[in-house]
């Protein structure tokens, strides 16, 4: 009777963790050598990577627009809308590059540089580094001014005249962009994670005593707690867009709320994800294993990437129209990454780009791939992060602005989807069944 219920039960968890109805359909990959740490995307399309020991920019259909090496891995990343590219490295450096690839300025602080953020016009970037102090730069001007938060930053955000941060001892707080403190919110163990929308900000903070759990909070951009949700386990990354709050981690689980606090889904997922772009209600998920994950707004898994290498970042533009999961592998002789990029429209309504490519054409085929012979390989780290991107009733779970077309797959669910649910809630009865005469 035993073996039974072990039975039954396994096969209810199996079949009541949603499965996807269809693979990605990707706009283009791009490869090359070592591994991707960081991704940023803007709206006309252009990917920004700190991919090895370079930092690539690359155009809305693949091509190499250039590659120039970085002050050492680019941990964090940022792109503006007209293609300037703001980098902190673990060389201890912030760099900022052209729009084609023309190193203009770099500034050397005193530890890595975990957090970066740049101005739409790409005049103003920001970065937070593991020396503690959070650094305002000016395109032209270099270094505006300088702040000792206390700990090492792991995420910043440049929002007009407004700079948020969170740090390794709990605080998060703004300040103006002329230096000023606005305010200053301690919450305890380590601020790991911050997402602004419009004017809340989600903040996500990790206890590592003796166990690790984790926090994530809702705030007012004045620094005002809204609502805190705890989980028994690790979150690794939150996002935020206008309505709702994206929850992922080694937590067997992905979360999204509504901004009032109420759950809008909880969907079962086992395998670990670390890192989270939410858009519009759809959700992009991966990091940390070998699967990628594309959410409807309505908790349908659309898709399910699964890797034969691990999944190091994903990301999404700020619209949601364009897409990006990078991979990695190590090998003694080959460390590789690959970028695989999807545009969610039509590529009728594609906009035409204005930054022609300064490398050789794109082929003609879905892959752009280029290689780089003699770059020394590097050992994996478990404990390198990656940065990652209102109060008003949310909208409806199937409107969204971005429609879905090339690069998305997905449909409503099957029937067997229904069926399988049905059989699964029946094996539960028969277990608790099993279970209660066991007892008896």
């Amino acid at each position: 009777m035993k073996r039974v219920l072990l039975i039954a039960l396994l096969l209810a968890v199996i079949l009541l963790t949603p499965h996807a109805t269809a693979e990605p359909s990707w706009t283009w990959t791009y490869s090359d050598a070592c591994m991707v740490f960081s991704l940023s995307i803007n709206d006309e399309g252009y990917t920004a990577a700190g991919f090895g020991y370079d930092v690539l920019l690359l155009s809305p259909n693949g091509s190499r627009v250039y590659k120039v090496p970085s002050r050492g891995f680019a941990y964090s990343i940022a792109i503006s809308d007209n293609n300037y590219v703001v980098a902190g490295t673990k060389g201890f450096f912030v760099q900022l590059f052209s729009p084609r690839g023309k190193p203009l300025f770099e500034y050397k602080t005193g530890d890595q540089v975990w957090a970066v953020d740049i101005s739409p016009d790409g005049e103003t970037f920001v970065a937070g580094s593991n020396d503690g102090w959070l650094y305002l730069f000016k395109r032209g001007a270099g270094l505006v001014w300088k702040r000792n938060t206390g700990a090492p930053i792991w995420g910043t955000i440049l929002d007009g005249g407004t700079i948020y941060f969170g740090n390794d001892a709990g605080l998060v707080g703004a300040y103006s962009i002329s230096g000023k403190s606005l305010w200053n919110q301690s919450l305890g163990g380590r601020v790991w994670r911050i997402s602004l929308s419009g004017n809340r900000l989600a903040v996500l903070v990790i206890h590592t005593d003796e166990a690790v759990t984790s926090n994530v909070y809702l705030l007012s951009t004045n620094g005002t707690i809204i609502w805190k949700k705890h989980f028994d386990g690790y979150v690794r990354d939150v996002d935020l867009d206008g309505n709702y709050l994206a929850v992922v981690g080694d937590i067997g689980e992905v979360d999204a709320f509504f901004l009032n606090g109420s759950p809008a889904y909880s969907l079962p997922f086992f395998s670990p994800l670390w890192h989270v772009a939410i858009r519009d209600g759809y959700l992009l998920a991966g990091g940390g294993g070998q699967e990628a994950i594309f959410i409807s707004p309505n908790g349908e898994l659309l898709w399910e990437f699964d890797d034969n290498r691990s999944i190091s970042v994903v990301a999404m533009s700020g619209s949601g129209r364009f897409m990006a999961v990078a991979d990695r592998t190590f090998e003694t002789v080959n460390c590789q990454g690959t970028i695989y990029f999807i545009d969610r429209r039509p590529a009728s309504t594609a906009s035409s780009t204005s930054i022609p490519s300064t490398s050789s054409p794109p082929t003609t085929t879905s892959t752009v791939s280029s290689s780089q012979s003699g770059s020394p390989s590097v050992s994996p780290t478990s404990s390198t992060p990656s940065p990652a991107t209102t109060a008003s009733p949310p909208a409806s779970p199937s409107s969204s602005s971005v429609p879905a077309g090339k690069g998305e797959s997905g449909s409503s669910s099957s029937p067997w989807g229904y069926v399988s649910v049905i059989f699964a809630l029946l094996l539960l009865i028969i277990a608790i069944v099993a279970w209660r005469e066991m007892r008896e």
